[in-house]
């Protein structure tokens, strides 16, 4: 088990935000095998309702279709957040809502890293995971 992440006690944290309960327990339980502390939300009004409960700099996973509230919604309550966050959108359909709503981060002045494309594999999860605690490290 790799605790890579949890260097000098830091442990970092994932809010994986995407409807599909399997895909989301997938992301979280190799997460959790990388040392982050994971929750998992099922959808933008959920996560939105998590993120204050917490400090810190923080990975978000926010799949961009979802009931009630999508990631594209979500958005506005993110930039409300006063902690450091980093953004990942994910899909497993089109580009083009993926492309918007990186672009609708981004001139929101969201920290925004490349898109997820549904199904991701375990190995280039695990090298994201790593990548964003660098980033986040350094926050």
């Amino acid at each position: 088990m790799s605790f890579g992440n949890c260097s000098r006690g830091i442990m970092y944290q994932v809010y994986i935000a995407d409807d599909n309960t399997d895909f989301a327990e997938y992301l979280a339980a190799v997460a959790q095998r990388e040392g982050w502390s994971s929750e998992i939300c099922f959808n933008g009004i959920d996560l939105l309702e998590r993120l204050p409960k917490s400090t810190g700099p923080a990975l978000l996973l926010v799949d961009i279709n979802m009931p009630e509230m999508d990631g594209i919604e979500a958005i506005e309550g993110i930039v409300d957040q006063d902690r450091p966050l980093r953004v990942r959108f994910m899909t497993g359909g089109g580009e083009p809502s993926l492309i918007a709503a990186k672009m609708i981060a981004k001139a929101r002045n969201l920290m925004v890293g490349r898109n997820i494309y549904k199904p991701i594999s375990k190995d280039s999860l695990t090298m994201l995971l790593r990548d964003e605690a660098a980033v986040l490290a350094a926050l």
